[in-house]
């Protein structure tokens, strides 16, 4: 997974909604930002579990952010003209989110209180949607490609559904690394697979007593090398689904890991906070203002103790910083975990939300023209 994700570090990166916005405010002010005229934004998704960390942003900022963020938390790059118009600096919040249950240590769940069964559902749920069909896939042909003697060679079994490379859609074979096939010529042609004489890697890596009549499923052993996807573009009530096609270049390192929806979900802010951080230089929307551009994760850790809302932390990936006087640069994660972890979790500045409320409940009515 290296090349998708690995260099986006978890760990002692995470810090809690609690402490990180509070942070980012004073981040902000350190960097010139003025109380009173910044106006932040999120790109969450549209899930429940992200309004915790908007009730501390507002908290902290002292008006609620604008909302930035379209299903998955992809970023909504033709929003920032009416962004900028709503501040003088400008605060950008892109984040991914995935579940955690840390009492089954287990990510891409989150329970589901308000239903019958209170169970554990998918989350992100758009991103466990996307990979569905790719995990079903994979998991067909890792049931589906043995390694078996034959007429006292070492072959390789796969099912006839996963030879046709003229399939528009499927989990595409890079057979060369499996078989041996000179001519498209198999050893033996069965009733719905046909077996084929072993590559060297898998005859010289795989125990004599892997090679047997009864055959041993590849599982495990099916790597992101030894295939890719292909997959028609999906058209869903949104429109075209760009969250699966900026997926799609990963599929196959993503079903592979130990934990798909965790990756997906890293892999994912990666790839928006690229996207939007170009998308910023192209519009000129934000010219002469001050500017702070953050991607990174929510993990939305499971309530315990009765608590109503998600233990969630923010994991920072990567900020672009653009200053009212055209200085801009991009800052990476260690730096930015730094600059953060740096910050002070005082702020006289946030607002009291029982006292915000309070007070306007006390205000005088206003009465609206007919």
């Amino acid at each position: 997974m290296h090349h998708a994700v690995d260099d986006f570090r978890l760990g002692e990166r995470a810090m809690r909604y609690s402490l990180f916005a509070p942070r980012l405010y004073n981040y902000c002010l350190s960097l010139g930002f003025r109380r009173g005229l910044t106006m932040p934004s999120r790109a969450f998704c549209s899930d429940e579990t992200q309004g915790y960390p908007i009730m501390l942003l507002t908290q902290h900022f002292g008006t609620f952010p604008f909302d930035h963020g379209r299903v998955g938390g992809k970023v909504a790059t033709d929003r920032h003209g009416p962004h900028a118009h709503h501040g003088e600096d400008l605060v950008i919040v892109q984040a991914s989110h995935v579940g955690y249950d840390a009492v089954g240590r287990r990510f891409g769940l989150y329970p589901r209180p308000r239903t019958e069964t209170r169970g554990f559902g998918a989350n992100c749920g758009k991103i466990c949607g996307v990979l569905k069909w790719y995990q079903e896939e994979y998991d067909f042909a890792r049931r589906h490609i043995f390694f078996r003697e034959i007429d006292g060679e070492k072959a390789v079994v796969v099912d006839n559904a996963l030879l046709n490379d003229d399939r528009a859609e499927g989990l595409i074979l890079r057979k060369e690394l499996l078989f041996n096939e000179p001519a498209n010529a198999p050893l033996r042609i069965l009733s719905t697979a046909k077996a084929f004489v072993a590559a060297p890697r898998w005859r010289e890596a795989l125990p004599e007593e892997a090679w047997t009549n009864a055959g041993l499923a590849i599982g495990d052993r099916l790597t992101a090398d030894l295939f890719a996807f292909r997959r028609l573009s999906v058209e869903g009530p949104e429109g075209h689904d760009l969250l699966e096609d900026a997926l799609k270049p990963a599929m196959p390192s993503l079903v592979t890991s130990a934990q798909p929806a965790l990756d997906a979900a890293r892999y994912f802010t990666q790839v928006e906070f690229d996207r939007t951080y170009r998308s910023i230089g192209r519009s000129g929307d934000y010219r002469g203002r001050n500017l702070l551009f953050l991607a990174g994760l929510n993990i939305d850790v499971a309530p315990v103790e009765d608590l109503p809302f998600p233990l969630t932390k923010f994991v920072p990936w990567a900020g672009y910083w653009q200053a009212r006087d055209g200085a801009a640069r991009v800052i990476e994660q260690d730096e930015l975990c730094d600059a953060l972890s740096s910050q002070p979790v005082e702020n006289p500045d946030q607002v009291s939300f029982d006292a915000a409320i309070a007070a306007m409940a006390r205000a005088e009515p206003v009465k609206l023209p007919i």
